[in-house]
């Protein structure tokens, strides 16, 4: 495709805008959910945050994103339970480190038990019923959005953060097989969400500056969608054909059929394509973040609350969705002529196509599944526009009429199933019955023969009265017997629980006896290691105080040899020099001087 000039004069000329633009919102329905829930994740704190959801084959619903303080990311797999309010059912919950360079995480169904998921510059393909990893391998990039092909070969499309790069990997060995350059985008956007069609991989997305694109599978934008004035998309959700746009109010989403404007756009140029022709349906909802649509279901997630809503196909595809966007392709003549095309007389109020539809509902011409003569009249009378619409509805009907049946079909098939694991219990149950019979008819037999026969006497029929009596009596004897041994079995039963309990709570006793004498000669041989580590220590100091004490000993003599030494030296001089000291320095009591000799006449 060639471009000429910049690129949002580029994306103007081939916007869709003219008119949708005009439908009436008066006519405009608000869905309600027909279940709704929230995952333990949201319901137990406030800090987590949904990015992606996916859509399982089984029913299942895949929620991914990260946790607002800790940035670290999640993946839950769930169930939304349709007998309970606000309760789902966790088949697969995972946590993962967080990642130093993002924290969007994706997530998509490859196959049944098998997800393949997205984060940075890493693809891994989980089997989530064995809860393992079956494969892991890193790109070049950062992963911020992610989708899988349902038709044709099944491949495993990754949008890349900040760029207008798609990679395209194989499902089965996550090979790298090439790489797709979307045209049109702005520098700084990227695909903020994505989706696969059909078997030639039409890539719908809406970007980060919130437009609604389609790409064919070589990057060539096709399209950009807009609706009743807005431009800017919140989320978006595929099917086989319809390309549906939760728009940036989060209430009004509007369903989009894809191969029209394709096929319009190979015979006219985009610039001139009028993209009014191309909405289905039109209805508004609660506020959501993101959708999703898979089969007969319309899934939307809010990316705070975590509360997962789910609105029936049947309610969406109904006629009071169909208004909005067929009102403004039939004029008030054009309704006239369809009126006359009806043979509805003028006395009857049809002045828009709401009151047409709801008058030939109401004289059973059409159904909210049948619309095939409302078709045809809009074909006859050249209503071109209006007859592709009601064509892509009624199509879109059937389609969800033919997944009913399959559902019922599996349904009744897995009953078939349940019956055929039954059949030993009929067959006894028929066994049973036959010999019912064969007693009812011997019984009967019986009775007749006892009423041809009669009682030949009264006599007879007293004794078989008293017999009968005698009977009566045995019987309830018997059943007295009965009852007061189901009583005594009853207290045998609970004299046997209270032994068994007793005997448990003293094996429970003798257990913790066990453990306490345990402990208890643990402690003793403790203390008996302690004694006999104590009595070793002693035995050391005593040694060590008779060794000190024979050493003072030792230094004691040796101290008084030394003095008695020094005395005998130093005692001559000393008594020539000062005669009458040395007898005054005698000490009355022991005849010695004070230097611990001997005096002259002491020997």
């Amino acid at each position: 495709m060639n471009m000429s000039g910049s690129t949002s004069s580029f994306l103007a000329s081939i916007r869709n805008t003219d008119q949708n633009n005009n439908m009436d919102s008066a006519m405009m329905t608000t869905r309600t959910p027909v279940q709704c829930a929230r995952t333990p994740r949201f319901t137990t704190g406030r800090d987590w945050r949904v990015w992606v959801m996916a859509l399982g084959a089984d029913g299942s619903v895949a929620l991914s994103g990260w946790h607002s303080e800790t940035d670290r990311t999640f993946i839950d797999l769930l169930f939304i339970d349709p007998d309970c309010t606000n309760t789902c059912k966790i088949i697969f919950s995972k946590e993962f480190e967080k990642s130093p360079n993002s924290r969007t995480r994706c997530v998509s169904y490859i196959s049944s038990g098998q997800i393949v998921t997205c984060c940075d510059d890493t693809i891994e393909l989980i089997n989530y019923n064995k809860q393992s990893t079956i494969l892991s391998r890193t790109f070049r990039g950062r992963a911020v959005s992610m989708a899988v092909s349902e038709e044709g070969d099944q491949h495993i499309f990754v949008g890349l953060y900040r760029s207008n790069k798609v990679i395209v990997f194989s499902s089965s060995g996550l090979t790298e097989l090439k790489t797709i350059t979307l045209t049109g985008l702005e520098d700084g956007d990227y695909v903020r969400e994505l989706g696969v069609m059909g078997a030639a991989h039409t890539l719908c997305v809406s970007t980060y500056s919130s437009k609604a694109l389609v790409y064919n599978i070589n990057g060539d934008v096709q399209t950009e969608l807009t609706a009743m004035n807005k431009t800017l998309a919140q989320s978006i959700a595929v099917s086989s054909e319809l390309m549906m746009v939760l728009w940036s109010d989060r209430t009004l989403i509007t369903a989009h059929h894809i191969p029209s404007i394709i096929e319009g756009g190979r015979h006219s140029s985009l610039a001139d394509r009028d993209g009014g022709r191309h909405i289905v349906v039109c209805f508004e909802i609660d506020g959501s973040s993101t959708i999703r649509i898979k089969n007969n279901r319309l899934i939307t997630v809010h990316y705070i609350t975590g509360e997962v809503k789910e609105y029936g196909k049947e309610d969406i595809f109904s006629l009071p969705t169909l208004f909005p966007p067929l009102s403004p392709t039939i004029n008030e003549t054009e309704v006239t002529k369809l009126a006359n095309y009806f043979k509805i007389t003028s006395s009857q109020s049809i002045t828009n196509i709401r009151t047409l539809v709801q008058h030939l509902t109401n004289a059973g011409s059409i159904t909210p599944q049948n619309i095939v003569q409302l078709i045809r009249a809009c074909r006859d009378l050249e209503l071109q526009d209006a007859a592709r619409i009601l064509s892509i509805f009624q199509s879109e009907k059937i389609h969800g009429l033919l997944f009913s049946e399959k559902e019922l079909r599996k349904k009744l098939l897995a009953s078939k199933e349940e019956n055929g694991r039954t059949a030993d219990l009929t067959q006894e149950m028929d066994q049973t019955r036959e010999e019912l019979d064969q007693t009812r008819e011997t019984l009967e037999k019986t009775t007749d023969n006892l009423q041809q026969a009669g009682l030949k006497s009264a006599q007879e029929s007293k004794a078989l009265e008293g017999v009968l009596q005698r009977t009566k009596q045995a019987l309830e004897e018997k059943k007295k017997t009965i009852t007061s041994l189901e009583m005594r079995e009853k207290s045998l039963e609970g004299s046997r629980y209270s032994l068994e309990k007793e005997l448990e709570n003293t094996n429970q006793s003798l257990q913790e006896s066990k453990k306490t004498q345990t402990s208890l000669r643990e402690k003793l041989n403790a203390t008996e290691q302690s004694l006999t580590e104590s009595e070793e220590t002693q035995a050391n100091l005593r040694e060590d105080l008779h060794a000190q004490n024979r050493g003072l000993t030792q230094e004691l003599d040796q101290t008084r040899e030394t003095l008695k030494k020094n005395n005998q030296q130093s005692s001559p001089g000393r008594a020539e020099e000062c005669p009458r000291i040395q007898g005054a320095e005698r000490s009355p009591s022991t005849n010695q001087t004070i230097f611990g000799g001997k005096g002259k006449g002491d020997n």
